[in-house]
């Protein structure tokens, strides 16, 4: 095999790598969202305080749904743009989900709602085939 045919497989290999890390990264994001993040809303002893830890954190969370939009965009193949869209769309239904409860400001059924959204998100985690181990 020549030079010429050898780059542009080293070339593909390292986007695929790089593509990979990506996602891992941004399957770490999840599990901070299901770890760290709902279980500090659900530990608010007000619904202000709830929204208030909410709005420093929701353009994060943003952020990660655009991110995994992306990776979808450039994913190398339909398992990886497949797995990329599973997690966006459970970051996106987590986002909206969280929007609405903790405006709503009602406390009787916050925590359980919340155990629900972690749920759901560690259930896609599994699903796509990372743990999210941070």
């Amino acid at each position: 095999m020549t030079a010429k045919a050898i780059v542009p497989l080293l070339l593909r290999a390292r986007r695929r790598k790089v593509w990979e890390e990506d996602l891992a990264a941004a399957e770490r994001e999840i599990a901070w969202l299901a770890r760290l993040l709902v279980p500090e809303l659900r530990r608010a002893a007000s619904p202000d305080q709830a929204v208030g830890a909410w709005s420093v954190e929701a353009s994060r969370v943003s952020a990660l749904e655009d991110r995994l939009t992306e990776l979808a965009a450039t994913a190398r193949d339909d398992a990886g743009r497949s797995r990329a869209l599973g997690l966006r769309d459970a970051v996106r239904t987590a986002g909206g989900q969280l929007n609405v409860l903790v405006r709503a400001g009602r406390f009787d059924t916050f925590a359980y709602d919340l155990d629900a959204v972690a749920a759901e998100l560690e259930a896609a985690l599994a699903a796509a085939g990372g743990a999210g181990d941070q």
